[in-house]
């Protein structure tokens, strides 16, 4: 019994343990702050040293960083690699990020013990292979900032940034001299992007946890799914009511609205139709060409529907049943730009109300 329940326990503080250091949200999703990451580790003479640790030697100490950091960084389709400088090597060249690959390259190298610390040429060394990667990078260093020969690495680095605007370099700081964290500083101070971070600070896994995420990626709750919308039924569509529309082949002469021997055949089949269709009022509907000033077509318009009423009030069709209106220019059926089409234009409809 009391090794069932020691199980019990070990198991619970093992889910316990996992709950605290996950660097993940649950159900946030994950979006890549950059496109490339770079580990740049400095393997020089003064990494060499103890700090913090009794028995670890700073470079050992940051052999171990990269390890865990390599195991809080989330798959996101990153291009990543690792380069030494002090001096400059590449040890892993960019390729596509998966756990485990930065954490065994950097297995593999050893510090160089006096080595003299160029920083800034190792910085200046970099440039091409920075340069050559598409999208925003993050170069992470891994420095006590100590350096004794060589270019300035405040200036190497402020050139750095001249010659690639999606460049954010970051440091891991090792620095356990005035000169080394001054260094570390004025590196920070060029770019509000920088971010550095004690090497102590860094010994648990929620702090490598967020301190992957600050740098390389952020985390987004996704948005919540809208209530779905329940459509009000249907109105009830009301009943067309049918008008029928005749359009006359009335074919006006240019500015006239007097009706024409020719008409008459067109005439007498419309008061056919009237007289088919006693229960029904109509209108009749004037309409011109484009040519000429518009309120002169509206009254061209009154009149050619005047003409056509008269037409048939004095051939049987009762003056109550029709109303004679204009309208102008406005309602076009045919191209004004054409002949034909101004001629079709110039017309007369009928039209049930």
């Amino acid at each position: 019994m009391k090794q069932v329940s020691r199980v019990f326990l070990t198991v619970t503080s093992l889910a316990l343990t996992l709950c605290l250091v996950s660097p993940f949200e649950v159900g946030a999703e994950m979006i890549k702050k950059v496109d490339n990451f770079v580990v740049f580790m400095d393997q020089s003479g003064s990494m060499t040293s103890r700090y913090g640790r009794p028995i670890d030697i700073k470079f050992e100490q940051a052999v171990d960083a990269v390890n865990r950091l390599d195991q809080a960084v989330p798959e996101l389709g990153y291009t990543s690699s690792v380069a030494l400088f002090a001096p400059y090597k590449t040890v892993s060249v960019p390729v596509a990020y998966k756990t485990g690959s930065i954490g065994s390259s950097a297995a593999g190298v050893k510090p160089a013990f006096n080595q003299l610390t160029t920083m800034g040429d190792g910085l200046t060394a970099i440039g091409p292979n920075v340069a050559a990667l598409t999208g925003k990078t993050a170069l992470i260093m891994f420095t006590d900032g100590a350096w004794n020969a060589g270019v300035d690495p405040v200036a190497s680095a402020k050139n750095l940034y001249s010659q690639n605007s999606d460049l954010c370099i970051h440091v891991v700081n090792y620095a356990d001299t005035p000169e080394g964290q001054q260094t570390i500083d004025a590196i920070k101070a060029l770019s509000g992007c920088s971010v550095v971070v004690d090497a102590k600070s860094l010994e648990s896994e929620a702090a490598m946890a967020q301190f992957a995420k600050d740098v390389l990626y952020e985390e987004r709750q996704p948005a919540p799914k809208p209530a779905p919308k329940v459509a009000p039924a249907p109105k009830p569509a009301p009943a067309p009511v049918a008008k029928e529309v005749i359009t006359f082949n009335l074919l006006f002469d240019f500015d006239k609205a007097n009706i024409k021997d020719e008409m008459i055949t067109v005439l007498e089949e419309v008061k056919m139709i009237l007289k088919d269709d006693r229960g029904t009022d109509f209108v009749l509907s004037g309409h011109t060409d484009s040519s000429g000033p518009e309120a002169y077509n509206q009254g061209l318009s009154e009149r050619r529907a005047a003409s056509v009423k008269k037409w048939l009030t004095d051939n049987g069709v009762a003056a109550s049943r029709l109303e004679a209106v204009g309208f102008g220019e406005t309602r076009a059926k045919y191209n004004n730009d054409t002949r034909d089409g101004r001629k079709l234009n110039r017309r007369v409809e009928l039209q049930s109300k």
